[in-house]
Protein backbone atom coordinates (compact mmCIF):
# COMPACT_ATOMS: atom_id res chain seq x y z
CA UNK A 1 0.00 0.00 0.00
CA UNK A 2 1.32 3.64 -0.28
CA UNK A 3 2.37 5.36 2.53
CA UNK A 4 1.25 8.65 3.76
CA UNK A 5 3.26 11.58 3.93
CA UNK A 6 2.10 13.05 6.80
CA UNK A 7 -0.40 9.96 8.97
CA UNK A 8 -2.89 11.07 11.61
CA UNK A 9 -1.78 8.97 14.57
CA UNK A 10 -5.33 8.96 16.02
CA UNK A 11 -6.81 7.32 13.02
CA UNK A 12 -3.28 4.95 12.10
CA UNK A 13 -4.42 3.79 16.19
CA UNK A 14 -8.09 3.01 15.11
CA UNK A 15 -6.84 1.03 11.84
CA UNK A 16 -4.54 -0.81 14.20
CA UNK A 17 -7.08 -1.72 16.41
CA UNK A 18 -9.08 -2.89 13.79
CA UNK A 19 -6.76 -4.87 11.66
CA UNK A 20 -5.79 -6.60 14.77
CA UNK A 21 -9.70 -7.87 15.87
CA UNK A 22 -9.56 -8.92 11.97
CA UNK A 23 -6.57 -11.02 12.50
CA UNK A 24 -7.34 -12.42 16.03
CA UNK A 25 -11.27 -12.79 15.92
CA UNK A 26 -11.76 -10.65 19.07
CA UNK A 27 -9.81 -9.22 22.11
CA UNK A 28 -10.39 -7.89 25.69
CA UNK A 29 -8.90 -3.99 25.56
CA UNK A 30 -6.00 -4.89 28.00
CA UNK A 31 -5.00 -7.36 24.86
CA UNK A 32 -5.49 -5.12 22.26
CA UNK A 33 -3.99 -2.07 24.22
CA UNK A 34 -0.79 -4.42 24.49
CA UNK A 35 -0.85 -5.49 20.83
CA UNK A 36 -1.01 -1.91 19.47
CA UNK A 37 1.30 -0.36 22.54
CA UNK A 38 -1.41 2.20 23.80
CA UNK A 39 -2.49 2.88 26.84
CA UNK A 40 -5.64 0.49 28.28
CA UNK A 41 -7.29 3.92 27.94
CA UNK A 42 -6.30 4.96 24.92
CA UNK A 43 -7.35 1.74 23.59
CA UNK A 44 -10.92 1.66 24.88
CA UNK A 45 -11.87 5.34 23.62
CA UNK A 46 -10.76 4.11 20.19
CA UNK A 47 -13.01 0.83 20.98
CA UNK A 48 -15.97 2.98 22.20
CA UNK A 49 -16.18 5.12 19.22
CA UNK A 50 -16.16 1.68 16.94
CA UNK A 51 -18.68 0.68 18.60
CA UNK A 52 -20.65 3.74 19.18
CA UNK A 53 -20.79 3.35 15.15
CA UNK A 54 -21.06 -0.11 14.90
CA UNK A 55 -17.52 -0.59 13.96
CA UNK A 56 -17.35 -3.23 16.68
CA UNK A 57 -19.26 -5.05 19.38
CA UNK A 58 -18.83 -5.95 22.51
CA UNK A 59 -20.03 -9.15 23.79
CA UNK A 60 -18.92 -8.82 27.59
CA UNK A 61 -15.47 -11.16 27.10
CA UNK A 62 -14.02 -8.77 24.06
CA UNK A 63 -14.44 -7.23 21.10
CA UNK A 64 -15.39 -8.12 17.73
CA UNK A 65 -16.03 -6.53 14.31
CA UNK A 66 -19.19 -5.33 13.85
CA UNK A 67 -21.57 -5.56 10.96
CA UNK A 68 -21.18 -2.08 9.65
CA UNK A 69 -18.01 -3.63 7.91
CA UNK A 70 -20.52 -5.23 5.68
CA UNK A 71 -22.26 -2.24 4.59
CA UNK A 72 -18.75 -0.68 3.38
CA UNK A 73 -18.11 -3.87 1.29
CA UNK A 74 -21.00 -3.37 -0.46
CA UNK A 75 -20.49 0.25 -1.70
CA UNK A 76 -16.58 -0.66 -1.71
CA UNK A 77 -17.99 -3.31 -4.64
CA UNK A 78 -20.65 -1.27 -5.97
CA UNK A 79 -18.18 0.95 -7.91
CA UNK A 80 -17.21 -1.60 -9.90
CA UNK A 81 -19.09 -1.61 -12.97
CA UNK A 82 -18.17 -5.02 -14.27
CA UNK A 83 -18.94 -6.83 -10.77
CA UNK A 84 -22.06 -8.41 -11.27
CA UNK A 85 -21.44 -9.80 -14.89
CA UNK A 86 -18.33 -10.67 -13.84
CA UNK A 87 -19.49 -12.35 -10.95
CA UNK A 88 -22.15 -14.28 -12.93
CA UNK A 89 -19.54 -15.78 -15.43
CA UNK A 90 -17.01 -16.72 -12.75
CA UNK A 91 -19.86 -18.57 -11.01
CA UNK A 92 -20.61 -20.39 -14.20
CA UNK A 93 -17.00 -20.82 -14.80
CA UNK A 94 -16.45 -22.67 -11.55
CA UNK A 95 -19.25 -24.63 -12.14
CA UNK A 96 -18.23 -25.52 -15.66
CA UNK A 97 -14.28 -26.44 -14.32
CA UNK A 98 -15.53 -27.80 -11.03
CA UNK A 99 -12.57 -25.74 -9.89
CA UNK A 100 -12.15 -22.72 -7.58
CA UNK A 101 -12.66 -19.63 -9.86
CA UNK A 102 -11.70 -16.00 -8.96
CA UNK A 103 -12.12 -12.21 -9.91
CA UNK A 104 -9.50 -10.02 -9.03
CA UNK A 105 -8.80 -5.84 -9.22
CA UNK A 106 -5.46 -4.10 -8.44
CA UNK A 107 -5.48 -1.54 -6.21
CA UNK A 108 -2.92 -0.12 -3.95
CA UNK A 109 0.04 -2.03 -5.81
CA UNK A 110 -1.72 -5.37 -4.58
CA UNK A 111 -4.22 -7.70 -6.25
CA UNK A 112 -7.49 -7.77 -4.22
CA UNK A 113 -10.26 -11.15 -4.78
CA UNK A 114 -13.54 -9.47 -5.29
CA UNK A 115 -14.89 -12.71 -5.77
CA UNK A 116 -14.67 -16.24 -5.14
CA UNK A 117 -16.58 -19.19 -6.43
CA UNK A 118 -15.70 -23.01 -5.95
CA UNK A 119 -16.88 -26.09 -8.13
CA UNK A 120 -17.81 -29.44 -6.93
CA UNK A 121 -14.30 -30.51 -6.88
CA UNK A 122 -12.84 -26.95 -5.94
CA UNK A 123 -9.61 -26.81 -3.09
CA UNK A 124 -10.35 -25.12 0.45
CA UNK A 125 -7.46 -22.34 0.53
CA UNK A 126 -7.40 -19.16 2.56
CA UNK A 127 -8.36 -16.82 -0.64
CA UNK A 128 -11.70 -14.72 0.41
CA UNK A 129 -13.19 -12.10 -0.82
CA UNK A 130 -11.30 -9.24 0.35
CA UNK A 131 -7.81 -10.94 0.25
CA UNK A 132 -4.98 -9.21 -0.67
CA UNK A 133 -1.81 -10.61 -2.49
CA UNK A 134 1.17 -9.71 -4.55
CA UNK A 135 0.74 -8.94 -8.39
CA UNK A 136 4.00 -11.10 -9.30
CA UNK A 137 3.07 -14.86 -8.16
CA UNK A 138 -0.92 -15.11 -9.21
CA UNK A 139 -2.29 -15.75 -12.56
CA UNK A 140 -4.39 -12.97 -12.39
CA UNK A 141 -1.61 -10.75 -10.59
CA UNK A 142 0.61 -11.56 -13.52
CA UNK A 143 -2.35 -11.26 -16.13
CA UNK A 144 -3.08 -7.59 -14.86
CA UNK A 145 0.24 -6.91 -14.74
CA UNK A 146 0.96 -7.44 -18.10
CA UNK A 147 -1.59 -5.32 -19.94
CA UNK A 148 -1.18 -2.47 -17.56
CA UNK A 149 0.41 0.54 -19.47
CA UNK A 150 4.19 0.50 -19.28
CA UNK A 151 4.72 3.40 -17.17
CA UNK A 152 2.52 1.74 -14.89
CA UNK A 153 3.69 -1.56 -14.84
CA UNK A 154 7.51 -0.35 -14.45
CA UNK A 155 6.11 2.04 -11.27
CA UNK A 156 5.01 -1.52 -10.20
CA UNK A 157 7.44 -3.54 -10.39
CA UNK A 158 10.37 -1.17 -9.77
CA UNK A 159 8.63 -0.91 -6.04
CA UNK A 160 7.74 -4.71 -5.75
CA UNK A 161 9.51 -6.65 -3.00
CA UNK A 162 10.05 -10.17 -4.21
CA UNK A 163 9.07 -12.37 -1.79
CA UNK A 164 9.35 -15.93 -2.65
CA UNK A 165 6.11 -18.06 -1.58
CA UNK A 166 7.43 -21.06 -2.78
CA UNK A 167 10.80 -22.34 -4.73
CA UNK A 168 8.56 -21.65 -7.87
CA UNK A 169 8.09 -17.84 -7.19
CA UNK A 170 9.22 -15.72 -9.24
CA UNK A 171 11.79 -13.59 -7.71
CA UNK A 172 13.44 -11.72 -10.65
CA UNK A 173 12.75 -8.53 -12.13
CA UNK A 174 14.16 -9.40 -15.65
CA UNK A 175 12.32 -13.16 -15.36
CA UNK A 176 9.11 -11.08 -14.64
CA UNK A 177 9.10 -8.93 -17.32
CA UNK A 178 9.87 -11.72 -19.34
CA UNK A 179 6.95 -13.52 -18.57
CA UNK A 180 4.97 -10.58 -18.82
CA UNK A 181 6.06 -10.62 -22.73
CA UNK A 182 4.93 -13.98 -23.36
CA UNK A 183 1.18 -13.47 -21.20
CA UNK A 184 0.74 -10.21 -24.09
CA UNK A 185 1.49 -12.41 -26.57
CA UNK A 186 -0.32 -15.07 -25.71
CA UNK A 187 -3.22 -13.43 -23.68
CA UNK A 188 -3.20 -16.01 -20.66
CA UNK A 189 -1.31 -16.49 -17.91
CA UNK A 190 -0.07 -19.11 -15.54
CA UNK A 191 0.76 -20.01 -11.84
CA UNK A 192 3.25 -22.96 -11.80
CA UNK A 193 2.58 -23.42 -7.78
CA UNK A 194 4.28 -20.32 -7.04
CA UNK A 195 2.16 -19.02 -4.27
CA UNK A 196 1.09 -22.13 -2.92
CA UNK A 197 2.63 -25.45 -3.43
CA UNK A 198 0.61 -28.54 -5.26
CA UNK A 199 -1.66 -25.25 -6.53
CA UNK A 200 -1.66 -24.19 -10.21
CA UNK A 201 -3.72 -22.18 -11.98
CA UNK A 202 -4.31 -19.81 -15.26
CA UNK A 203 -6.22 -16.85 -15.51
CA UNK A 204 -6.74 -13.77 -18.60
CA UNK A 205 -7.08 -9.57 -18.63
CA UNK A 206 -10.59 -8.35 -18.88
CA UNK A 207 -10.19 -5.71 -21.29
CA UNK A 208 -12.58 -2.80 -23.18
CA UNK A 209 -11.71 -1.88 -26.27
CA UNK A 210 -9.24 0.93 -25.69
CA UNK A 211 -7.29 -1.68 -23.66
CA UNK A 212 -7.71 -0.65 -19.77
CA UNK A 213 -7.38 -3.14 -17.66
CA UNK A 214 -11.00 -3.70 -15.26
CA UNK A 215 -9.04 -7.15 -13.77
CA UNK A 216 -8.51 -10.18 -14.08
CA UNK A 217 -10.84 -13.55 -13.89
CA UNK A 218 -8.55 -17.44 -12.76
CA UNK A 219 -8.98 -20.82 -12.16
CA UNK A 220 -7.16 -22.29 -9.95
CA UNK A 221 -6.71 -26.33 -8.85
CA UNK A 222 -4.22 -29.31 -7.46
CA UNK A 223 -1.26 -29.97 -9.94
CA UNK A 224 -2.42 -33.58 -9.45
CA UNK A 225 -5.62 -32.93 -11.31
CA UNK A 226 -4.31 -30.20 -13.52
CA UNK A 227 -2.45 -32.37 -16.59
CA UNK A 228 -0.41 -29.87 -18.82
CA UNK A 229 -3.44 -30.46 -21.44
CA UNK A 230 -6.22 -29.33 -19.18
CA UNK A 231 -4.18 -26.19 -17.76
CA UNK A 232 -2.88 -25.02 -21.08
CA UNK A 233 -6.06 -25.91 -23.24
CA UNK A 234 -8.85 -26.68 -21.65
CA UNK A 235 -8.89 -23.77 -18.85
CA UNK A 236 -7.49 -21.15 -20.92
CA UNK A 237 -10.43 -21.67 -22.96
CA UNK A 238 -13.44 -21.28 -20.65
CA UNK A 239 -11.70 -18.46 -19.35
CA UNK A 240 -11.57 -16.96 -22.57
CA UNK A 241 -15.07 -17.44 -23.30
CA UNK A 242 -16.19 -16.06 -19.74
CA UNK A 243 -13.92 -12.75 -19.94
CA UNK A 244 -15.33 -12.52 -23.70
CA UNK A 245 -18.95 -12.32 -22.32
CA UNK A 246 -17.72 -9.87 -19.72
CA UNK A 247 -15.83 -7.61 -22.05
CA UNK A 248 -19.10 -7.44 -24.64
CA UNK A 249 -21.28 -6.38 -21.55
CA UNK A 250 -18.26 -3.80 -20.79
CA UNK A 251 -19.68 -1.99 -24.25
CA UNK A 252 -23.19 -1.60 -22.57
CA UNK A 253 -22.37 0.34 -19.33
Amino acid sequence: MNKAKNPVQAVQRTIDIVDYLRNTGGARVTEIADAVDVSKGTAHCHLATLEQNGYVINEGNGYKLGLQFIDLAHHAKARIDIYDVTTTEVDALAEESGEMALFTVEEGDDGVCLYVARGDDAVRTEVYVGYRTGLYHTAVGKAILAFLPAERRDTLINGMRFEPMTPNTITDPRTLRDELERIRKDGIAYNHEETIKGLVGAGAPIRDQSGTVYGAISVIGPARRMSDERLTNDIPEMIRRAVNIVEINITSL
